[in-house]
């Protein structure tokens, strides 16, 4: 599956010959063949298009996916035509049992807490704990495990004086932007997959149109959480604009994903990718990568 993500700002899209044109200015930068493309993501601003490229996307049913400011999805361009592809994946979404349901929150979870696990190891403390309270987790997390694993979790990572609070300076308004950025990019390839983003798997409000978003990150969370240790960020930094852009830059780090080193951002995509083979194939064959073995 082929999704082009259009991040840099004051470009013009068009089409010729039957390719995507990119440029900046009255330079091209880039050339791809509309055949080939799935999706398009535009994240960045002053963006400008063709009303002819606009209609040939139309015309091939090729979703163009814009972003805000936060760069959350903040509308998309379908087809008036009917899409099977688009059809069809929403009824494989629709009509996931609530049992894979439960069996994908479950790897979700189990994931997410291994992940905290390897980053309390990286603290110096060996979290021997969580082994017993990975294996703890069932179908569903009816004995909300996730819950019970954080609160070991935040103030042996962070230190002791550490309370999780959305709305406290320093180290929490570090986590709420780092998450927000994971949350945004997942979104992104949800959509771009032509998944309903506000149809979750554990998630549900009726006023968060991104509950599936949120679903999938969870595993994601402890990267961010990493990245801040790294930058060691302390209960009085300021997020300042550079802070961002550090934050920001995890996206592009390697991890490794079914034996090959990926971006953290292709590495989500890929996990929306098997979230989607898991719908269609009704099987639980959700993917995400490992904790170790990054930057190189």
């Amino acid at each position: 599956m082929k999704i082009i993500e259009i991040n840099k700002n004051n470009i013009y899209l068009s089409i010729y010959r039957g390719f995507l044109q990119i440029k900046e200015k009255t330079e091209e930068i880039s050339k791809e063949p509309l055949a080939d493309i799935d999706s398009i993501i535009v994240s960045g601003f002053g963006i400008s298009y063709s009303h002819n490229l606009l209609a040939k996307l139309c015309e091939l049913n090729i979703p163009l996916i814009i972003c805000g400011n936060n760069f959350m999805p903040a509308g998309y361009l379908l087809s008036h035509c009917a899409n099977y592809e688009h059809t069809g994946r929403l009824n494989f979404q629709l009509e996931c049992s609530l049992p894979l349901k439960k069996s994908l929150w479950q790897s979700i979870i189990k994931k997410k807490i291994t992940n905290q696990k390897h980053g309390l190891n990286e603290v110096g403390d060996e979290a021997k704990d969580f082994v017993r309270i990975i294996d703890k987790v069932r179908s569903g997390d009816p004995e909300n495990i996730e819950a019970q694993a954080a609160s070991r979790y935040w103030k042996r990572v962070f230190g002791r004086q550490f309370r999780r609070d959305f709305e406290m300076p320093g180290i929490n308004s570090f986590l709420n932007f780092g998450y927000a950025i994971v949350r945004s990019c997942t979104a992104r390839y949800l959509i771009a997959c032509g998944l309903v983003t506000s149809i979750g798997l554990h998630h549900h409000n009726k006023l968060n149109p991104f509950c599936l978003a949120d679903d999938i990150m969870e595993p994601f969370r402890p990267y961010v959480d990493r990245k801040i240790i790294e930058m060691k960020v302390k209960e009085v930094t300021e997020l300042t604009p550079k802070g961002k852009q550090e934050l920001a830059s995890l996206l592009n780090e390697r991890f490794v994903m079914e034996k090959e080193k990926l971006t953290l951002d292709n590495c989500i995509k890929q996990t929306v990718l098997s979230l989607l083979s898991s719908f269609k194939y009704k099987m639980n064959m959700i993917k995400f990568p490992e904790f170790y073995d990054q930057r190189s």
